[in-house]
């Protein structure tokens, strides 16, 4: 899928829809260092705003960190029109759920960084 646009008609027409993140070709936001990171996630569950962001999230335990403490981690992703998809990251402690470091934030691009693939 190339588009904002495609993106929500897929998952309209209740398609699965998969997300793959390479962080190096998405650009940090101030106060976020660059990232080399890649991954993936299945969006379960979206929200689209009257404004037309398309916004979907997903949560993940992390059993040990560099040291060696357990954590949450919390990715939002917002997709707008333009295509641009803005990426950020919060974590915090368990299970204090205190927050652990600064929000993490990535501007990126369909299919330059982020891209979507509906089965």
């Amino acid at each position: 899928m190339n588009t904002q646009a495609s993106l929500i008609d897929a998952l309209e027409a209740g398609r699965n829809v998969a997300v793959s993140v390479d962080l190096s070709r998405c650009t940090a936001e101030a106060g976020t260092a660059s990232s080399r990171s890649r991954g993936g996630v299945r969006i379960g569950a979206y929200r689209l705003t009257a404004d037309g962001t398309l916004a979907f999230s997903d949560t993940q335990f992390i059993a040990a960190s560099s040291d060696g403490r357990p954590f949450q981690q919390f990715q939002r992703y917002q997709v707008l029109a333009d295509n641009s998809v803005r990426l950020t990251t919060y974590m915090y402690d368990l299970p204090s759920l205190q927050q652990r470091g600064a929000l993490l934030a990535y501007q990126c691009t369909i299919n330059q960084g982020i891209r979507f693939h509906a089965h």
